[in-house]
């Protein structure tokens, strides 16, 4: 067994278009993985906001590979990695034992919000991937005790992903307008305080911090739908310092900032 802790991430992963397209954005990505996961993890648990269910479910396929979410050709890719069976279960069976119900998945692919981060992180990698869902409430306070009690896992070189975004308002974006237009000024106010939040060192829980910006006064200008958030709560739950990692806005109003935390 590695013995390696891993940080949790929260990441933006903004547009598959850009994702696909840009090639400043794959630089900026895998500079990120060298400055901040100097060590591969031994397997990746995404939590993504493109997945809701009724009981958290846990991907247990052999293969993962991209699902079919109706884009067009050219957002396909042969990415393709390995599933981790053995850790779904095991998985299930941690977050039973606390009360918390859970089921193994066995048809699901990798929507674009966890396909994004693998691509961008580790393009030429064959790392064991899973996807665990959202239960469909959306209760912050659900998904933090979930990762609360998963986060034994981080010690064993297991890299937990939430992929969302900061600020993710699709009704305000300016579409194929790239990293270079100006946010409103209310994306720029949210997405500022929640980095002043997670820079105040003397904290103990930043999950906390984070739950309570849902009562920010931009908060639902900025997300309103809340999936996109929850995985900065899962992310933050996990405990450690957070450092911010990644800063940048698409298309106007789609924070791409992104944070680890320690």
């Amino acid at each position: 067994m590695n013995n390696h802790k891993q940080p949790s991430l929260f990441i933006s992963h903004g547009t598959i278009y850009e994702a696909f397209k840009s090639n400043q954005l794959k630089l900026d990505f895998l500079k990120l993985r060298k400055e901040h996961l100097i060590n591969s993890p031994s397997a990746i648990v995404l939590f993504s906001g493109h997945w809701q269910t009724e009981t958290i479910s846990i991907t247990t396929s052999e293969k993962m590979i991209q699902m079919d979410e109706g884009f067009p050709p050219e957002f396909q890719t042969n990415y393709t990695t390995v599933g981790n069976p053995k850790l779904a279960y095991r998985i299930i069976e941690m977050l039973t034992e606390k009360g918390l119900k859970a089921q193994a998945e066995n048809n699901r692919g990798l929507d674009h919000g966890a396909l994004i981060p693998l691509k961008l992180l580790f393009p030429n990698d064959n790392i064991p991937v899973l996807q665990i869902s959202q239960q469909q409430k959306i209760d912050p306070q659900y998904h933090k005790k979930i990762a609360e009690v998963l986060n034994p896992l981080r010690n064993e070189n297991i890299l937990f992903i939430g992929s969302g975004g900061l600020v993710h308002n699709r009704n305000e974006i300016e579409k194929f307008s790239g990293h270079e237009i100006e946010p409103d000024n209310w994306g720029k106010e949210f997405d500022d305080f929640i980095s002043t939040e997670l820079s105040d060192k003397s904290a103990t829980n930043y999950a906390d911090k984070i739950i309570s910006a849902y009562n920010h006064k931009h908060f639902f200008k900025s997300h309103p739908t809340t999936e996109h958030f929850l995985p900065l709560v899962f992310a933050s739950a996990f405990g450690g310092q957070p450092t911010k990692i990644y800063e940048a806005f698409q298309w106007k109003n789609l924070s791409m900032s992104a944070f680890k935390f320690d």
